[in-house]
């Protein structure tokens, strides 16, 4: 099993942490991984992105070549990954031309934030998944920096989707990643974070 995932966002919506914490955790379930970072020409400001590689066997190449999920935090993002990709009509999709992402598999996962992300995917192509990230972020944990550890949530529900119903990282391993990747004042915020994340991810999932 290699399975690839890309956490991208704007820059200071923390996908790289996302990308170390999602790496983590997988070497916390017993799984090989590594971890690569992108940043935009200026540190803050343009898309940064984290990617991951996930494998059960030793990985010989580290970077990420087919993607099996993308977390997609900003307008920005997203418009950076169908670049210089052609739209497509799917007439039992909808009435538009749809979006190709750029380096994402047929089947893969895609978790946008519902309200920071306007996007026109073919639904028969991907699996998508629209939550409220940075809502939630923002009105429950009172954090909108958090939203990164959100995603990493709804991420872990939606592999569900992928993995005949199971996740593909259990949450106790997220939780113990988190412990070691942020710094101690911060550990709990970012668990609840993620606990919200499994939260609203679970009910996007009962309304796809």
């Amino acid at each position: 099993m290699r399975y690839e995932v890309r956490v991208i966002g704007s820059a200071g919506q923390g996908s790289i942490l996302a990308a170390v914490v999602l790496a983590t955790a997988a070497a916390e379930e017993g799984l090989w991984a590594t971890q690569t970072a992108t940043y935009g020409a200026a540190m803050r400001s343009g898309v940064s992105l984290g990617d991951v590689v996930i494998s059960d066997q030793p990985i010989d190449f580290p970077k990420t070549t087919e993607l099996d999920a993308v977390v997609i935090q900003s307008q920005e993002a997203y418009d950076d990954m169908i670049k210089g990709k052609p739209i497509r009509l799917d007439p039992e999709c909808s009435e538009a031309d749809a979006d190709v992402l750029v380096g994402v598999k047929p089947g893969a996962l895609v978790i946008v934030d519902e309200d920071l992300v306007q996007c026109d995917l073919d639904c028969n192509m991907y699996r998508v998944v629209s939550a409220p990230i940075a809502r939630t972020a923002a009105e429950v944990l009172g954090r909108r920096q958090v939203m990164n550890i959100v995603a990493l949530g709804v991420f872990q529900v939606a592999t569900t989707l992928q993995f005949d119903g199971k996740p593909l990282i259990s949450e106790e391993s997220f939780l113990k990643a988190i412990e070691k990747s942020v710094p101690s004042r911060f550990i709990e915020l970012n668990k609840n974070a993620f606990m919200e994340g499994v939260k609203i991810g679970k009910a996007a999932l009962q309304k796809a």
